[in-house]
């Protein structure tokens, strides 16, 4: 009776569909800076297409759209996190721990005072500010999530660069915002080479992205005298980009139509 009971169960867990929960749960993605722009989009579009969204903002309290979005959508969980400290980044990571995040994407961003960045009269201070939250914040977080995405399903960790981040296409202008996307497409990529030596099977499977979202419409460009495309539009690009990639493209650097750009 006992063998047949063992058989029977045996057979219930190989059984078609068996342990599917797992795979057909929604898809998690952690977005930082997600309280305006293109950050707000992506969690929006996420939330839309039924992923789990981990929107974060520095002020969560000044988020009327981001807080009116959750409301909405019960998928949608707002956290509060400054990229540049790393006790509110190991808060978040302790506040998640052993749960598996599918898509990391660091938005968050600055363009910074560009009259501080202006030949010949750099304000370093403006460097130093500009640098803490578009380099080291991602870095921040890499080292922070790795192993949520390492468990997720999908294992991506993207990044939201900038085109001005490429050496070869440069012109003058805005040099310490340009620094620092050029050093967070390095330090991504080198990461994407990194982590192929890890002895760990889930970390070595990371996949790495940079992606420019398009010069967009929103308070970071606004004043820019050139033609832009919606938040809207951009994200939903964005998303795609996201989609594409696969182990073999991890590393590499693609504008939001998928077009690789150089570096």
């Amino acid at each position: 009776m006992r063998s047949t009971a063992l058989l029977l169960l045996l057979a219930l867990c190989a059984a078609p569909g068996a342990g599917a929960a797992e795979d057909t749960a929604p898809h998690t993605v952690l977005i930082t800076g997600a309280n305006r722009g293109i950050g707000y989009e992506l969690a929006r579009q996420y939330a839309e297409q039924g992923w789990t969204v981990i929107a974060t903002a520095r002020t969560p309290r000044d988020a009327d759209d981001l807080k009116k979005l959750a409301a909405e959508r019960p998928n949608v969980r707002i956290e509060k996190l400054d990229v540049t400290s790393d006790r509110s980044v190991k808060a978040l990571a302790a506040r998640y721990q052993g749960k598996p995040i599918d898509v990391l994407i660091n938005n968050a961003g600055i363009l910074g005072n560009i009259d501080a960045q202006k030949y010949g009269s750099y304000d370093f201070d403006a460097y130093d500010e500009i640098m803490d939250v578009n380099w080291k914040g991602p870095m921040r977080m890499v080292e922070a999530f790795m192993d949520n995405v390492a468990a997720s399903r999908q294992k991506k960790i993207m990044n939201i660069s900038s085109a001005v981040g490429s050496i070869e296409m440069t012109f003058p202008g805005q040099v310490f915002y340009r620094s620092s996307k050029a050093g967070l497409n390095m330090a991504m990529r080198t990461l994407s080479k990194e982590v192929k030596r890890d002895p760990d099977p889930a970390r070595k499977a990371l996949i790495f992205g940079l992606i420019n979202p398009g010069i967009v419409d929103t308070g970071f460009s606004k004043k820019l005298p050139i033609p832009m495309i919606t938040a809207q539009e951009s994200a939903e690009k964005v998303i795609a980009v996201i989609e594409s990639y696969t182990p073999d493209k991890s590393g590499a650097f693609f504008d939001y139509k998928g077009t690789k750009i150089p570096w």
